[in-house]
């Protein structure tokens, strides 16, 4: 019983390593793919990563702490979090145009603030 209790300890030791395997190629290829949509985003862009967080900053009056391109939008935009008055604020500028598209409180400032109220 000990030799089959080996047997099948290892039989499930593969298992994990060969699904851990897969897992982290799937990953892997996953992450080439949006690296691939980013770049492709951003070349389609007229406007720099520069004027979006100057574009930001003017409509919110705050500062920007992060930008990059935002790859679930399927046209160039511009994710810019800004801090102003101790909340960060998400600012999405239109890549092409500059122009500010939404201005939201981020969820992370969402959830602090509802943690200071408790």
């Amino acid at each position: 019983m000990n030799k089959q209790h080996n047997k099948i300890l290892k039989a499930l030791f593969a298992m994990v390593i060969m699904t851990s395997i897969t897992a982290n190629v799937a990953q892997a290829g996953e992450s080439k793919d949006e690296e691939a949509k980013e770049l492709k985003l951003f070349s389609m862009a007229k406007i720099t990563l520069i004027e979006a967080i100057k574009a930001a900053e003017h409509k919110t009056g705050g500062k920007a702490m992060e930008a990059e391109v935002d790859d679930e939008s399927n046209s160039v935009q511009f994710e810019v979090e800004i801090l102003k008055d101790g909340k960060i604020h998400e600012v999405i500028v239109d890549g092409k145009t500059g122009k500010v598209l939404k201005v939201s409180l981020d969820d992370e400032s969402r959830e602090s603030t509802e943690n200071e109220k408790e």
